[in-house]
């Protein structure tokens, strides 16, 4: 808790939960630890439950926040890498070419086995016998 001296009191309680969680160095901490920080830094009391479901429902819709599982709450900085914007290149043609290539070939097939049953002839007045 020494850390936490230097948190203004008079942030809302998810700026101070954003002062907690930047200055624990990329370690997540859990979410009712941290709101417990955050409410005895305030100078509240951690007893009503409206006011931490209130928190709560801000941190999970703040986009700085991101949930790491089990309760584990950290900062999307510390995911993020460098965003990467991919273009279109010739992979891409090269994979639409053979895909155009197999469905050509199935078509050519098709046609095949359908030429194949043509030679049959049926007529109408056949009947067929059970």
């Amino acid at each position: 808790m020494e850390e936490l001296g230097g948190i203004d009191s008079n942030l809302p309680e998810v700026e101070i939960v954003y002062q907690i969680l930047k200055s624990a160095h990329n370690q997540s901490r859990k979410l009712r630890e941290l709101l417990q920080q955050a409410f005895t830094i305030k100078g509240t009391p951690f007893d009503d439950p409206q006011k931490i479901a209130a928190v709560h429902t801000e941190i999970i819709l703040d986009h700085r926040f991101i949930s790491l599982g089990q309760g584990n709450w950290g900062l999307k900085e510390w995911t993020q890498g460098k965003i990467v914007r991919r273009t279109a290149s010739n992979a891409g043609a090269q994979t639409h070419l053979f895909r155009r290539r197999s469905l050509l070939t199935e078509i050519d097939n098709e046609e095949e086995v359908t030429d194949k049953y043509e030679k049959f002839s049926f007529t109408e007045d056949e009947e067929w016998e059970e």
